[in-house]
Parts: C-alpha cells; structure tokens; sequence
C-alpha cells in the first residue's frame, strides 16, 4: 500500500467527515475493492476515486477565506490545506483541530473550546512565563480535583496554539490510552510507523526531543509518573502536565491551580447564573468553596430551573445532608456534595430515564463517549434506559436536561458526550449498593452490545478505539456474563492487531487474574491465556509465554473436557513449538510440529485450514533442522492446496510460496528460489503493505537470492533499503531486523565493502547475544558469519577465535551434521589454510566434505564449494577434486559469477549462514 492509514482516519473516511490525502484514500480504496463481493478491478476503483478526489479538493481549495479574525479552533485544517495536499485531518466543521503557527501546520486534536471560560489570567500568563524558563522538564499543573487544571490547560492551549507548529492533547490517566495517541500523532506528522506501536512511539518522542518542529503537548489527568514518564518526551519542546499526583512536583515545574478566588467565583455566577445579585452569588461562592467545577454546575442549574437563591439556599440545607452521609468524598465533601447532590435527587424526581442514563454515564470512562456508542445498546439495556437508547429524539431531550443540569457536557458537535470524573465518583456514590450493581450491569451491556466482533478486520477498529476507555471504568473484568469477557478478548486481540503489544498483554493479564482461579479450563480462559502469550511473544518476552503455554496445555491434557487432541491444546502446542524454533530447539520443535499435525489430522482432515497451518509449520521446523528437501514436498503440496482452496493471492498462499522459495533456496537453487519469490512479491505487497513482516521476509529472500546469483549491485540496494524498513518499522532487536542486517553485512562482505560489512556484522553478533543469549543457533550463525568478514579485512587471529568457538558451540547445540555446524567448519577450514596450518585444514575440510555431501548432497554449492577449498589444499598432481568442484559450480552458479572466477584465480570459497525465519 502507499501510505498507513489509522482506525481513525478509516472511521473519518467512511463516515464522510474529512478529505484527507490521496495517498490514504487509496490505501482504503484497495482494501474496500478487495474485499467487495463483485470483485471490481482494484486499478479501476482507484482512477474512479482518484477523478472524484480531485473535483472535491479543488473545490474545498478554490475560493480564499475572506480576511477575518479566527478562532484556533474553527481555522482548522483550511490553511494547511491549500498549502499542501497532505492534511490527514477532520474537515473544519469538526471543530476539534487546532491551526498551528501562521496557518503553517494544523494538527492536533483537543477538546472544544470552553467558550464560558472565565478568569485565570494571572495564572494564563504565569504558565506562559513558566514554559520558556526550562524547557527540558514538563510544567506541571497540580490541584485537587475540580479546580479546573483541564480547563486551564485547555484554554492555554487555545490561545496560544499559533506560537507553535502543532499542538496535541492527550488524555494520560490510563497509559494504554496514551501509547495509541502518541503514535496517531506520529501519523499525522507523516512520521513513519512501525509494526509494534511501542517502537513507534519511540520514535516519535525521539523525533519530538529532537525540537523541530515547534510544539505543545498537553497530558491531561496523568497519573503516577512511574506509569507514563516513559511514554512522555524528555524535552525538545513545551510539555503540559495536568495532575492529582503529587509525586509529579519533584519531576516537573510546578504551577498549583487552587480554586477560584472570591471576585472569580462571583463573576462566573453572575454572568452564567438568572438574576444571581452580588451578594447572593457571594454566599453561594462561600458555600461551594470556590471549587470552580461546582460552581458552574449550580449556576448552569439554577439558570435551567430558575431556582431563586433563596429557595436554592433551602434545598441545600434541607435535602443535601441525607446524601453527604453516605458520601465519603474527603475534601468534596462540602464543595461538591452540597453542588451536586441536589441536582441529582431533582433529576430523579423529574425524569428517572435522566437519572439511569447519569448512572449508566457515571459507570463508564471520563472520557468521551459517543452517541453511537449509546445507541449500540439500545436492544441489550433494559427498559426504560434502552427504549430511550433507541430513541434518537428522546435521547437528545434527555442528553439536554443533563446538561441544563450542569451534570454532562456536550462535545464534538453534539457526537459525544463526558462526565466529569468527580460527578461520576459522586452520583455512584449517592446510589444503593443495588442501583449501583445495576448501573455498572447496564455500563457492561452496552460495551457488550457495542462490540463489533472480528477484531482482526480494520474496519472494525474504529469501534474498539471508542470502547475502550471505558473498559476498566465499566469494570469489565468483574463480569461473569460470556458476552463481556468476549469483548475483553477482542479487545486485546485489537490491541495486538494495531501493534499495542504491552497494552494487549496488560489487558489479557488483568482478565486472566480475574477470571482464571475459578474456571481455570473454561474456555474464554483459555482463549484470553492465548492471547496473553501472543503478546509475550510480540514483545520479546519469550521465556514467560512458554511458561505460560506449558502450563496451560498441560492442565489441558488432563482435563476430561479437553484432551491431547483439543484444538486449544494443539494451538498451545503450536506456539510452544514456535518458542522452541526462537531457543534453538530445532529437534524439540520438528517432534512437536509432527504431533500437531497428527492431532489435527485425526480430529479435522488433510484439508482443514488448521491443518494446513499445522503443516506449514512442520515445514518451518524441518527448514530449521536443515532438512528442506522434506520441507519443500510439504510446501509444493500446500501451494498447491491452498491455490484451489483459497486463490493463488490469498495471504496463506503466499506465504506458501515464499515457504517454498526458501526451501529452493535451502537446497541450492537459488535461481529458482529468487524467480519464485519475485513472483509473488507485488501480490504480497498490495495485500499487506511494504512493511508486513511476512512481506519483509520474502524480500529479504530475494536479497539473499540477488546476492547469491552474483548480482551485488541490485542485492546490496535492496537489502540496505530491506534493512532500514525493518529496523524502523520493527525495532533495532527484533528477529528479522537483525536477520536482514545479517543479510546486508553478507551482501557487503560478499560485494568488497568489507569494512562497512565489518560494522553491520559486529552490531548484529552483538544484538543477537543479547537478545537470544551466547548459544543460540541465531547468535552462532551470526559469528560464524562475522567470521567470515574478520578474514576479508585482515583480522585472521579474531576470525579464527570467533569462527572455532561458533563451530564448538553449533555442533554441541545442533550437532555436527546440522548444516550450520557443516558451515562453519568450512569456514574454520579457511582459517586454518590462512594460519599456514595446512595438514589439520585438510583433515577438517576432508571430514567436513563428507558431511556436506551426506546432509546437503554433492552438488549443493556449500558442497561444491567445501570440495574447492579442500582441493586448494591438495597437491597439483591431484587436481581431480578441485576441478569437478568448479566445474559443479559453474553449472550451479554460471561460468561468470564472481564465486566461480574467485575459485578458477585459487581463492578460497565462504559460505555464509542465512537461517530460515522461525
């Protein structure tokens, strides 16, 4: 695809709110063709939309704005988008983007304006001054809650965003929300992303400490530093931390935002309230506290219900202490209970559906949620709160009584609703332990309802996007019902889809405590456990999910409703081998592989796709051993199965055939291997983009080929672009990046760049020790490989030292016949001829030859080429050996490859390792 494109920008597209780039709408365009049941010509489709994108951004673009004054909030994306086609922002009647400086960049979405805003200009000004004085620590707005810390930020950010290049808000008390919205603003910088969203946001806070551009970032509501320090940049621009947590005021420059003064409170009741005197709105200040977040919902109440004071004063005293009994709210006690409490109890006289939607509202995140959302559960809630859900105009005098009421406010252009977080805290409180169960039952309802099923489809990630804020809010892991834990499930399977790894493990770990100590076999349990070590495996962290995987599958085994045969033990099974291929476990793996596919021929058939899956991966392990004969029987029948079963560019045919080109390439063929492979590859590309790790993987197979059938300019080309797209989309650690840097040091190395090749092998030895530790078959093929460049720059000794520890250390761990240990043997030889010691290189390579030959056959190049370094070291009386072997590989490689000419001038032949993805 040319260009990614987020849940959120699909959600802006489909639902026609936004014109953003071209280059996203094709991605879209070609997704939506693909899926289309009329099978329409993808090409077709995207010239079709390309004509109708044209005449629209023409005409959004044709007329200057007339010269007039304009709120940040409203100017948006117009500057921008005249400037340069490349806006991925809503349009302006969105009213949630903020413009930049001098029109320049817009970016940033924020909350809506408060246009009631009132006071705080000494402390505006006092957070201006305090952001240019050290700008490497975040400035900190502290204060209890309700003083309005939001508000001030948001003003702030309001009314000073032309002094910056962009500006973004963040909501920061959970730090599964934060993640995903840093790397939406990378999106919208046209950053480039990654596969895992956490090494996205790595590189987006690098980029944002890097200064340029100019910025503001606001989190709003963080919670303790340990959470989210990790997730905020260090520097580089104007950080805005608004916060309850004290801990904040050692990291940062603190601002406290204490509640209004006495002349501010009377100010805002005055003008917001209904015929409220000074006198009167000065009592009223005194009763409230000063808490601004209090004060306007009496002003906004006693305005909707034109209360007089006096009458005001009397519910206060005569129906507020019933509820400040049974409300434990600290410091609120006063400010707020007294606040609230009535407008509460008033609302449950006048409309009982207001008050169980405030409940329901109550029971779910602050954040934001939208009416589609609310709608969504209309046939799951019940009455009377779901016949209201279902009914649109009902629901809009209802959402309008509340916020009369003070108690929600409407953003969005009227699309979503928010409570504040101490109303929510308040009105649950003020409810019995059984309104209270119920409200939180209806809170899971809705979520439930709401969920779109099929979490893997993009299409369906802008729904989970809005859900899950209020996940934990709604309490969702104390649910027994099976419909809510599914939504858990999804959830985290989302999670995983978009990159959010930790966020998937988190989730899946939260249930799992939950859930598991009392149906430890149920099989959502089982279900969450899977995805739970899915996402230790995504991140690395692949001694604990085998852990977990072992764990699990053996309670499975011996449960009566489970069994050996079970498909959740068999997919335990099938990730335990996986984990055993990533530790070097190559025979463990092959022995497991082949009881899954048993299993699931027994209980599924030789064409159920999990079978096929089975033998997919019983292909990976006999690569892994380097038996790839047997690898490409299996893989030859599964490209064939799977053409007539799915079609010859469905996702599972394609990785077949990549499977297959390794195995060509495993045995020798690499011409073959390199066709095959370029075959496919424009098709793998427009199904799953330039980045997919499976796509990463069949192009790093056709650098392998280039290189190997002597076309070193195209080879080293492609796999130096191959390997900067894998270290920035996957991570500098993860398995294939550092399989394709390995794969560019041998391009180089085999090209004559050997020091830059010397560079790139020393980072990747070192990576992969680290990564996958001292004896992993990864890490000594590695070294065998640095080996191999240590003697083309002249460092015989070191190479030596390398190549004879990697050589002990793969036959103790693979064997002396695997064809890793034949590799580096050969390599060794090399070493031994360079040392002059030629009687023990003979020795070696003679033994070595004979072990090629039986493992690899004999006219395998690595074979050929052991014969060509063995017969150098032979008298010239007995040429036999070494002419046959170059004769063997000018048939294999052609008369004019450089390993050919190399081998006919008595030069010694390398042979690199270049293992198989896991």
């Amino acid at each position: 695809m040319p260009d990614t494109v987020s849940h959120e920008t699909v959600g802006s597209i489909l639902r026609g709110e936004a014109l953003v780039r071209w280059s996203k709408v094709e991605c879209v365009v070609r997704q939506l063709a693909a899926m289309a049941v009329h099978r329409p010509d993808p090409d077709d489709e995207v010239r079709r939309f390309h004509v109708l994108w044209t005449a629209e951004f023409d005409s959004q673009t044709a007329d200057p704005m007339p010269p007039r004054q304009f709120d940040p909030i409203a100017a948006s994306v117009i500057d921008a988008g005249r400037a340069r086609a490349t806006s991925d922002f809503p349009s302006p009647t969105t009213a949630q983007s903020v413009v930049g400086a001098n029109g320049g960049r817009s970016i940033g979405m924020a909350p809506q304006r408060n246009r009631g805003f009132t006071g705080r200009r000494e402390l505006l000004e006092q957070v201006r001054s305090k952001l240019g004085e050290q700008p490497w620590k975040p400035l900190v707005l502290h204060g209890l809650g309700g003083v309005g810390k939001s508000q001030l930020a948001l003003e702030f950010l309001h009314r000073y965003a032309r002094d910056y290049e962009f500006v973004w808000w963040i909501t920061a008390e959970d730090p599964s929300q934060v993640t995903p919205a840093l790397a939406t603003l990378g999106e919208r910088l046209d950053w480039q992303s990654s596969f895992d969203m956490a090494q996205t946001v790595r590189s987006v806070l690098a980029r944002l400490e890097t200064g340029v551009p100019r910025w503001l970032i606001v989190y709003d509501n963080a919670g303790a530093p340990d959470e989210i320090r990790s997730l905020a940049p260090q520097g580089g621009g104007h950080l805005l931390i608004t916060t309850r947590d004290p801990a904040w005021l050692a990291i940062g420059r603190p601002v406290e935002v204490d509640v209004f003064t006495r002349p501010e409170s009377v100010e805002l009741l005055c003008a917001r309230g209904h015929d409220i005197g000074f006198a009167e709105a000065d009592q009223l200040a005194e009763r409230l506290g000063d808490l601004p977040l209090a004060l306007e919902q009496v002003a906004a109440m006693q305005s909707a219900t034109r209360t007089p004071v006096e009458e005001y004063f009397r519910q206060l005293d005569d129906r507020a202490l019933q509820f400040l009994e049974s409300m434990p709210l600290g410091d609120y006690r006063t400010a707020i209970g007294t606040a609230f409490v009535v407008a509460v109890e008033r609302l449950n006289e006048e409309s009982p559906t207001a008050a169980a939607l405030l409940s329901l509202l109550s029971c779910v995140g602050a954040e934001p949620i939208s009416r589609t959302l609310l709608r969504s559960g209309a046939h799951r809630v019940p009455p009377p709160l779901g016949r209201l859900l279902d009914q649109p105009d009902l629901l809009d005098e209802t959402i309008w009584q509340l916020r009369r009421y003070g108690l929600v406010r409407v953003v969005d252009n009227g699309q979503t609703l928010q409570v504040h977080r101490l109303i929510q805290a308040i009105v649950r409180e003020a409810m019995s332990v059984e309104e209270r169960a119920g409200a939180y039952a209806n809170a899971r309802l809705l979520l439930a309802a709401a969920n779109p099923g099929r979490p893997r489809e993009p299409l369906t990630w802008d729904m989970y996007a809005r859900i899950g804020p209020h996940l934990r809010a709604a309490r969702m892991v104390e649910a027994i019902e099976r419909d809510a834990r599914q939504v858990l499930i999804d959830h985290a399977t989302y999670l995983s889809e978009i990159g959010d790894f930790e966020g998937s493990r988190r989730l899946s770990e939260e249930a799992l405590e939950a859930w598991a100590p009392g149906a430890a076999d149920d099989v959502q349990v089982v279900t969450c456990l899977r995805r739970l070590v899915a996402a230790l495996f995504a991140l690395g962290r692949h001694g604990e999910a085998y852990r977990r995987a072992e764990e699990a599958r053996m309670r499975l085994i011996d449960h009566p409703d489970y069994g050996r045969d079970h498909p959740a033990t068999l997919e335990l099974s099938d990730v335990l081998a996986v984990l055993q291929r990533v530790f070097g476990r190559y025979s463990e793996a092959l022995s497991r592989d082949r009881e899954i596919v048993e299993g699931y021929r027994r209980t599924r058939g030789d064409n159920h796709p999990e079978t096929l899956a089975a033998r997919n991966n019983l292909a990976a392990s006999l690569r892994a051993v380097g038996d790839f004969r047997a690898a490409q029987e299996i893989d030859e029948v599964l490209v064939k199965t799977r053409r007539e079963l799915l079609s010859s560019d469905h996702q599972q045919t394609l990785l077949s055939v990549s499977n297959l080109a390794r195995d060509l390439y495993g045995i020798g063929d690499y011409a073959a291997a390199l066709d095959l492979q370029r075959s496919t590859c424009s098709a793998y590309r427009s199904r799953l983009g330039d980045r997919h790790p499976l796509v990463l993987a069949a192009w790093r197979t056709i650098v392998q080929g280039l290189r190997k059938t002597g076309q070193y300019g195209p080879a080293i080309e492609e796999g130096q672009r191959l390997f900067v797209v894998a270290q920035t989309h996957l991570g500098a650690d993860h398995e294939l990046t550092l399989a394709t840097m390995m794969t560019y040091a041998n391009t180089l190395r085999a090209a004559g760049d050997v020091y830059l090749a010397s560079n790139h092998a020393a980072d990747a030895v070192d990576r992969y020790r680290r990564t996958y530790g001292e004896h992993n078959p990864l890490t000594l093929a590695a070294a065998t490989n640095q080996a191999i460049v240590l003697r083309a720059v002249g460092e015989r000794r070191l190479a030596r030292r390398v190549g004879e520890a990697s050589l002990s250390a793969l036959r103790q761990v693979l064997g002396p016949d695997h064809p890793y240990a034949i590799l580096a043997a050969t390599g060794v030889g090399n070493d031994l001829t360079l040392a002059g010691e030629h009687e023990i290189a003979r020795r070696l390579l003679a033994r070595t030859l004979e072990d090629a030959k039986r493992m690899c056959g004999d006219r395998h190049p690595d074979t050929l080429a052991c014969g060509v370094n063995l017969g150098l070291l032979l008298p010239s009386d007995q040429p036999a050996l070494l002419e046959a072997s170059i004769d063997g590989l000018r048939r294999s490689l052609g008369a004019r490859h450089p390993v050919v000419e190399a081998a006919m001038a008595g030069r010694p032949v390398e042979c690199e390792i270049e293992p198989p993805p896991v």
